[in-house]
């Protein structure tokens, strides 16, 4: 018997959602700070909503509280895209924009007796890297030329507001990384693991969810 097309449309999304497959190609910013080979395993796999950290909850939870306080002040989690080859698309959410400003704002505690990095927010010269990073490809995606991070200090909510111009060279290098991620989808979807990706900072292992998957297949290609 021959199947109504809303049915065959139907079963063609439950596979897609069975292989990891995904209509919609997309990319979140965020996640081209970090070890590439886990943005692609997420694409593929469905799993990016389900991989929040308690210390990323946290950040959610203050960013909520900042747009219910002052929300007639400016634009929340203003919603960006890029497109990018074979219908892939950047995707992101600004903060907030205020004046044609995006605004990234980010938490972080402090150690008065820590040795590496500032033990205050007084002591920071600049925002952290992948601060700047992830807002400067919303700067590019946006077509503006400067933003500014706020940084919290988690223990009192004190601030500190660091401008960022933007940068199209550092962002040339960002769409490579997003190449790479839509490369390993592609492997992944034709059987073959992206081994070859590795990751970009040595503790990210650690905590990752795909840390079982990674080291069974090194072990197995190992042998």
């Amino acid at each position: 018997m021959e199947r109504p097309g809303e049915i065959l449309d139907f079963n063609r999304r439950i596979e897609n959602a069975i292989s990891g497959k995904t209509p919609e190609r997309k990319i979140w910013v965020t996640s081209l700070s970090f070890c590439l080979r886990k943005a692609a395993l997420s694409i593929y796999l469905g799993t990016f909503k389900y991989e929040r950290t308690g210390e990323m909850l946290v950040g959610t939870v203050l960013h909520k509280w900042l747009g219910e306080a002052l929300e007639e002040e400016a634009d929340f989690e203003v919603q960006v895209e890029y497109p990018l080859e074979d219908g892939w698309k950047l995707v992101g959410k600004v903060d907030a924009v205020k004046g044609g400003y995006p605004i990234e704002f980010k938490f972080r505690g402090f150690d008065p007796e820590g040795e590496n990095g500032p033990r205050s927010l007084d002591e920071m010269e600049e925002p952290p890297k992948l601060a700047m990073e992830q807002l400067n490809a919303y700067l590019n995606m946006m077509g503006k030329d400067r933003g500014y991070v706020y940084i919290f200090d988690r223990n009192g909510l004190q601030f500190k507001v660091f401008p960022v111009e933007r940068d199209r060279d550092a962002f040339e290098k960002f769409l490579g990384r997003a190449r790479v991620v839509i490369r390993g989808v592609k492997e992944l979807e034709n059987g073959k693991f992206p081994s070859w990706i590795t990751p970009r900072f040595s503790n990210e292992c650690e905590t990752c969810i795909f840390r079982p998957i990674c080291s069974a297949i090194n072990g197995r290609s190992s042998k």
